[in-house]
């Protein structure tokens, strides 16, 4: 009996919407080899939706990656984009930047800055700004509460107790040591900033001083409690492939670009899984522990950083300091990254006063390759006793017994510094420098001058980075203009490491162990040569054997 085109049509399965997590699940679920027809089932799906679910695949993961919640998601059914594009994604952009600077925000100022941000970018095409289209703007990029609000009072210091008794407990309950526990935090760090009185006193060449002072990278400094451990520094810069960086063969820190030079959540997911978790497999192999021990990454609440589900490699998973205590007791803050901070304005000031330049010329040849190899050497100058300390509310046993001791600790720490460079400024022979005017005072403002830096975008910059994303600025761009492809032939590389042989070996500032390490090191250099001459000699030869038998050469 042939079956009536109403019983066929009865039988027509019925539409369905799917949500973004289903069809992100969907997406994990046919990645681990599950059987299409098995899910189609399941969820009374066609074949062309699945085929349309992996061809978004890529657009799907960046947006559960991006959202605060996980929430939206669950309520969100398209990835339609909205009709106003450009002013969805400037508003997006500057509402991003506000959640990184902490700023609370509310619905009524979303709604106050998106009518602002229509009108500088000049748009005509009609547009309600009611409760509505926020609430489309919100679920659009996974936006969760807007009352957010930061500040230390009373109340957050008395809540420190409580929170460092849990953090107790859980290390308990998983039978960690202080080598498998950690910290991360970013911090912005002015590279090429020079005090505004060493800066010429007026006209374009002050104003174009000032303006470099401004240049700045993101630094995400980590280390264990232990102090035996230091993952190697993420710098965060804003030109993905700086010219200077062209003929570099080993960069001393990870790095990548972000259109404001901010950490944000995909760059740190990419560290945590691609830089934190292989380092720490490799120091605890290195230090007889079991590849798969457990280990605790502590972060504070910035908006950079995804949801803690997102942070998990095996044994190795995060915990979030409460947003209203991290400033007080986040040991990144205790002064591990002041101590880096003041090595590398340390080591600034040396390379300025030992330089024939004149303040404007050092800036310019001043680039972001010193500065990526001067913020990775004072890195390495934090002693473990200061990573250590700075963990002493947290796990006391490992540091020092009380607060007093840690803060006279960490006065001295940065007094010692700011002395020192006192020193090197004394016995600078030239006056011309400028530099040798400032006082103690100014030093410890210079140490200090990034100890919360904010680069605050204003709203032409903002719509500048969304319209022309890939477009330098202009001093980077005069910047990479002014700098020469500068090649060290072996011969002159060799001449140099004799000469400075001869030097060492000739002061009474050098030790006799330091002397030593010099003559390895132009040993190495010396077998380097050899096999790098060697290999050129076997391609020479073979090139030869391939002409006289008529072959390519």
């Amino acid at each position: 009996m042939t079956e009536s085109p109403t019983a066929r049509s009865s039988r027509k399965r019925k539409r369905v919407v799917l949500t973004l997590k289903q069809k992100i699940e969907i997406c994990q679920r046919l990645e681990q080899g599950e059987k299409r027809g098995q899910i189609m089932a399941e969820f009374n799906i066609g074949s062309s939706t699945i085929y349309d679910i992996r061809r978004q695949k890529q657009e799907l993961l960046k947006f559960y990656t991006l959202s605060e919640s996980s929430r939206s998601a669950d309520k969100r059914r398209t990835l339609k984009k909205p009709k106003l594009e450009e002013l969805d994604t400037v508003l997006y952009r500057w509402f991003a930047l506000k959640r990184l600077e902490g700023i609370p925000m509310t619905r009524a100022m979303l709604i106050e800055k998106a009518k602002e941000l229509y009108s500088e970018l000049q748009l005509t095409d009609p547009c309600a700004f009611s409760e509505g289209w926020l609430t489309c703007f919100k679920l659009r990029h996974g936006i969760g509460h807007l009352d957010v609000s930061g500040g230390s009072t009373a109340a957050e210091s008395r809540a420190q107790g409580p929170l460092c008794d849990r953090f107790a407990k859980i290390v308990g309950e998983h039978g960690l040591s202080p080598e498998q526990i950690y910290n991360a935090d970013e911090s912005g760090l002015l590279w090429r900033y020079l005090p505004e009185s060493a800066l010429p006193g007026s006209g374009e060449a002050h104003a174009e001083g000032l303006k470099k002072n401004k240049d700045r990278i993101t630094v995400l400094v980590c280390a264990n409690a232990a102090g035996t451990h230091q993952i190697k520094l993420f710098v965060v810069g804003k030109s993905k492939n700086p010219c200077v960086f062209k003929n570099l063969r080993h960069l001393p820190v990870r790095y990548s670009a972000q259109s404001n030079s901010w950490m944000d959540v995909q760059l740190f997911t990419h560290w945590f899984h691609h830089v934190f978790v292989p380092s720490v497999k490799q120091h605890f192999r290195k230090i007889g522990k079991p590849e798969d021990s457990k280990c605790i990454l502590l972060l504070d609440n910035c908006r950079a950083h995804p949801p803690e589900s997102k942070l998990v490699s095996g044994n190795i998973f995060v915990i979030y300091l409460p947003l209203k205590v991290t400033a007080l007791i986040q040991p990144m803050d205790q002064g591990i990254i002041e101590n880096l901070k003041c090595h590398y304005r340390k080591n600034l000031l040396r390379k300025l006063l030992s330089s024939n330049e004149k303040i404007t010329k050092f800036q310019n040849v001043y680039t972001l390759e010193d500065a990526v190899y001067n913020v990775a050497c004072a890195w390495k100058l934090v002693k473990p006793q200061t990573l250590r300390c700075a963990w002493h509310k947290l796990l006391p046993n490992v540091s020092l017994s009380s607060d007093e001791e840690f803060e006279d600790f960490r006065v001295c720490q940065k007094k010692s510094t700011v002395m020192e460079m006192v020193l090197m400024m004394k016995n600078v022979q030239s006056d011309e420098n400028l530099m040798c005017k400032f006082s103690e005072q100014e030093l410890e403002l210079w140490v200090d001058v990034d100890k919360d830096v904010r680069h605050v975008l204003n709203d032409d910059e903002i719509i500048k980075t969304v319209l022309n994303p890939t477009k330098e600025s202009e001093s980077e761009r005069n910047t990479d203009e002014e700098l020469h492809e500068v090649r060290v032939s072996w011969a002159k590389a060799a001449e140099a490491f004799q000469v400075l042989l001869k030097f060492a070996e000739t002061q009474n500032c050098y030790t006799a162990q330091e002397v030593i390490r010099l003559h390895l090191l132009h040993s190495t250099f010396l077998q380097k040569k050899q096999d790098y001459f060697k290999l050129a000699d076997i391609q020479d030869l073979f090139k030869k054997e391939n002409v006289e038998s008529g072959g390519d050469p």
